[in-house]
Order: structure tokens, then sequence, then C-alpha cells
């Protein structure tokens, strides 16, 4: 089952709550892993790889609490919260657990006994972190500017759909002003965009993500360590959806609504290998949300 499945079995309180977790990590993924180095490419020097980031899942971002409706109808009977029914449950999030939690009555009516299912809030997909797999090409430009470009076609996210994605973003070589100065030192901004589909092609949900900070590097040999701090934001917006009033059991129409990314600025450390023009990199960013981010590709400085 896909997320569009899955979100066809919420209300309108419980939506939000269900994709929060996993909206708000595929944004902060993002917005990681630019760069590798704050030495820039001379004109027309290029690398070409892929990013790969993840966001990792904290124990609170499995499960939500939901509180109820007040009365339930079930089989032709008001069932009421707190007397028939708990107030609140806690069910898994789309990160969560693929069990989905079960609603039971928890006292007799006088005609539907306790212990009837009356309620059911679907499981998430077990992630342990919320990942994106980046292809990125940066190229050198004169004046001590380069140009990052990321694009990727509709792939698959496993069981939870499948998403493509554009990204542009812009570096600028501050060192170049700084003589024999011992490091180097950029700065950069970035944007994109991304959309996410079910296994249906229905539109799910789209993303954007803005970044824009510094860094710096000292390269030893071939090795580079390299570091930075950004500020970023990020904004999932969830399309209109069908889904299940659970008062009532009835099909209904959820609007839209948007989920800010958890991570507005992060500091990065890494390192970067660079073996003849194959350049390997890893790096960790303290955040809110903390990240994982590596790469692999082809270097032509």
């Amino acid at each position: 089952q896909d997320l569009g499945e899955q979100l066809s079995k919420l209300g309108s309180q419980a939506a939000p709550k269900y994709v929060t977790p996993f909206f708000s990590g595929l944004g902060n993924s993002l917005n990681s892993a630019f760069y590798h180095s704050a030495d820039l490419h001379n004109i027309l020097g290029f690398d070409v790889g892929v990013k790969l980031a993840f966001a990792g899942v904290e124990d609170a971002d499995n499960t939500y609490d939901l509180t109820l409706p007040s009365t339930i109808t079930f089989g032709g009977r008001t069932l009421r919260a707190g007397t028939h029914y708990p107030l609140t449950v806690t069910a898994p999030t789309a990160v969560g657990s693929k069990d989905p939690k079960k609603v039971y009555t928890t006292a007799t009516d006088g005609v539907i006994p306790a212990g009837t299912q009356i309620l059911e809030l679907p499981g998430g997909f077990d992630i342990p972190a919320v990942g994106v797999p980046m292809p990125q090409l940066a190229i050198g430009l004169p004046f001590g500017l380069e140009v990052i470009g990321r694009f990727t076609p509709t792939i698959s996210a496993g069981d939870a759909g499948k998403f493509s994605y554009t990204g542009f973003g812009v570096r600028y070589d501050v060192d170049q002003w700084l003589p024999l100065f011992p490091i180097d030192i950029a700065i950069h901004f970035a944007t994109q965009k991304l959309n996410f589909k079910d296994k249906a092609d229905k539109d799910i949900f789209s993303a954007s993500a803005t970044a824009y900070g510094v860094e710096v590097s000292k390269k030893l040999l071939f090795i580079t360590l390299y570091g930075g701090f950004q500020l970023e934001s990020s904004t999932i917006s969830l399309a209109t959806f069908q889904g299940i009033e659970p008062s009532t059991g009835a099909t209904v129409t959820i609007p839209g609504f948007d989920v800010e990314g958890s991570n507005k600025s992060r500091a990065t450390v890494g390192l970067r290998m660079l073996l003849l023009i194959v350049n390997v990199h890893a790096e960790y960013s303290i955040a809110t949300n903390p990240m994982l981010a590596a790469g692999v590709g082809i270097s032509i400085r």
C-alpha cells in the first residue's frame, strides 16, 4: 500500500500528524550535500555525481497521539468517547510501524459488546531514515562563480510511491579576494522542487526547499576537510484527497495542507577524498533533525 492509499484511511485531524515526520525528513534531505569543498571549479571545470542524504527518524517520530471524536456512529448506535472507547489513542506515523492501530470498545452500550473493533488507523512504512538520491552537476564559470544543477526523473520510493525533482544553485568564491589565504571560502544559494505521486500516478504532494550559507575547506594531499553553516527552509504541500470521517466512517474531501521542514539551520562537517578524478565524500550535519549525506562522482578541476 502506498502513501495515497494510507492517507485515504485518515481524517483531517490525523492526516497532518501522520505525514509530518515523513514530509519533514524529505525537505531536510533536499537541503543537503550541495558542496564537498569550498575550492570552486575553474572555468568549465565540473563534477558530476550522485548524492544521498538521510534524515534520521527519532523514536518520537514513529507515533502520534490522536484525540478521537466525542461520539462515533457504529452499527447504528452512538458510542461516546471516554465511556465506550478511549478518548485518545497512539497510532503509527508514516515512518512508524506497518501495523495499523485498531480501536476497540472498552465498555458495552447494551448492544455492542466491549472489545468490538470500531476504527482502524493505518500503519506506516517502518522507515529508519528518510532519504533522497540526488544526481548533481556543478560547472565552473567566470568571475569565481559555479552553478549547480540537480535532476531526478520519476523513480520509485519503495512502497510509498514515486517521485521526481529538479534543483538549481549558485556558488561564489570568496577567498579569491584574499590572496594567499590558507583556507578556501565560498558561499552558496540553492532552490529545489520535488513532486510525489502514488503508484497510480496521482499527485500526492509537492515539496520546495531553499538554502543559503557559507562553507570552508582545507585540502591536505588527496583529502579535503570541509564544513559550513547554512540557513534553510522547506515546505511540503499535500494535495486535496479523499479521507475517512472517523465519527461516521463516511468518505469526505480533506483540503490540502502545508508541512514545514523541521530544520531551519545546520552546521556541517565532512571529509572528501579525490583519487585522480574520482570524488568520494561524506558529511554529518548538526540540526534539529541531524543529517547524514554522502556522494560519489567524477571531478575535473
